[in-house]
């Protein structure tokens, strides 16, 4: 758990006083879980929860205030401490150097792996805390006694907030916990294009950015085809219906073999120079948007009736684009060189030439016999003269 600790609170929402902290722990815990380990995956929040306990001990409570330096600065109490997150706003999720010399001089013996763990498990901790309040404000105002009873919660010198306030908090801890999950996937996605800290934990979570399995591998890609307003969250939350309506709809149209072959040149372009780039792109550009026009009939959400008609609309263009992906693969079979053979679409078509050629056989046949009917009825009129009814009267 990432929140352990009166300071890490406070730290987080300064005007909040808590006499007993571990009281909201188990709450703490569980939104953990549902929040977090989605986002992280299971072996990076291993990880971070191995890391937070590691910190604890050589630090103190995980905040931005009371993270100290290792080293020689840790055994002088004379040495400030290092702010190891305050400029993480400034100086890219901590993997760049700082600017300043004074700053840079005064966090010399802080490791900076310490310095990114430290502010990537403040922005969980955001993450936690924001989403618990959005969640939980309502049974943290009230209090139940003996008997089922229910009182609210207050404290002297405050007053009791009312209804409408309580609902203006909640609103703001969901908006603050958005943001935070943004500020945790641009850090991860930094990570992952920088110094790769975080990347081998991290790629195995559905909120990965880079999605290498996918024909929409990030967020900005999907966003061509399906307007999620550039949302990464939107992109994180439409994944799993991504890569079911890939396997679902596309994979049995258009085989297993050639599907990858697709999304390896998305990844990684033509990998030799036998393959047809021109093809593989426009194939590309048409399963993409029959892929997209399939996930938009599984999200659209409005009123009863016209979400039934949208999602009608949505299925009917989706079947006609996947269509006329069939249709141009089948026209461009040998182009798409070995990775179409054994597809179904190639099959189909070997299937069809295999009939037309044993059409074309039965027919050949067919002719020969009647050529062959025809020669023996012309044998017989040759050695038997011309039938009765045409011979000629005998004179009288």
């Amino acid at each position: 758990m990432f929140i352990r600790s009166e300071n890490e609170i406070i730290s987080l929402m300064p005007t909040a006083r808590w006499s007993r902290p571990d009281q909201i722990y188990g709450y703490v815990e569980e939104e953990e879980r549902v929040a977090l380990e989605p986002l992280l995956g299971t072996t990076l929040y291993q990880h971070l929860c191995n890391e937070y306990e590691r910190l604890r001990k050589e630090y103190g409570d995980i905040t931005s205030t009371t993270v100290k330096p290792t080293g020689k600065a840790k055994k002088d109490p004379k040495v400030p401490h290092a702010d190891v997150t305050e400029r993480m706003d400034r100086v890219q999720a901590g993997l760049v150097e700082p600017t300043c010399t004074a700053q840079a001089k005064e966090e010399k013996d802080v490791p900076k792996q310490d310095q990114v763990t430290v502010r990537l498990l403040r922005i969980c901790q955001q993450i936690v805390f924001y989403k618990m309040l959005s969640h939980k404000a309502g049974l943290l105002t009230v209090s139940f006694n003996e008997g089922g009873g229910m009182n609210q919660v207050s404290a002297e010198g405050y007053e009791p907030a009312d209804q409408k306030k309580i609902e203006h908090v909640v609103k703001d801890a969901y908006m603050s916990a958005g943001r935070a999950i943004d500020s945790l996937l641009l850090f991860l996605e930094a990570d992952a294009k920088g110094d790769k800290v975080f990347t081998d934990k991290w790629q195995e979570a559905d909120a990965y950015y880079l999605h290498k399995d996918l024909l929409f591998q990030t967020a900005r890609v999907l966003n061509e085809y399906l307007d999620i307003k550039g949302e990464r969250m939107a992109y994180v939350a439409l994944v799993r219906d991504i890569r079911f309506c890939q396997n679902t709809y596309l994979k049995p149209r258009i085989g297993g073999k050639l599907l990858k072959a697709v999304v390896a040149y998305a990844n990684n372009g033509a990998a030799t120079k036998e393959v047809d780039a021109e093809v593989y792109d426009e194939l590309l550009s048409m399963l993409r948007t029959a892929l997209a026009l399939y996930v938009e009939s599984r999200r659209t959400e409005l009123a009863p009736v016209k979400e039934k008609l949208a999602r009608r609309d949505s299925m009917t263009d989706a079947q006609q684009a996947m269509a006329t992906a069939c249709n141009f693969i089948e026209e461009h079979i040998d182009a798409l060189g070995d990775a179409a053979v054994d597809t179904p679409i190639y099959n189909a078509i070997r299937a069809r030439e295999a009939k037309e050629a044993q059409d074309a056989a039965n027919a050949e046949a067919a002719a020969e016999r009647q050529r062959k009917a025809v020669c023996e009825q012309n044998r017989r009129k040759l050695f038997t003269g011309f039938p009765a009814t045409h011979r000629t009267p005998e004179l009288k």
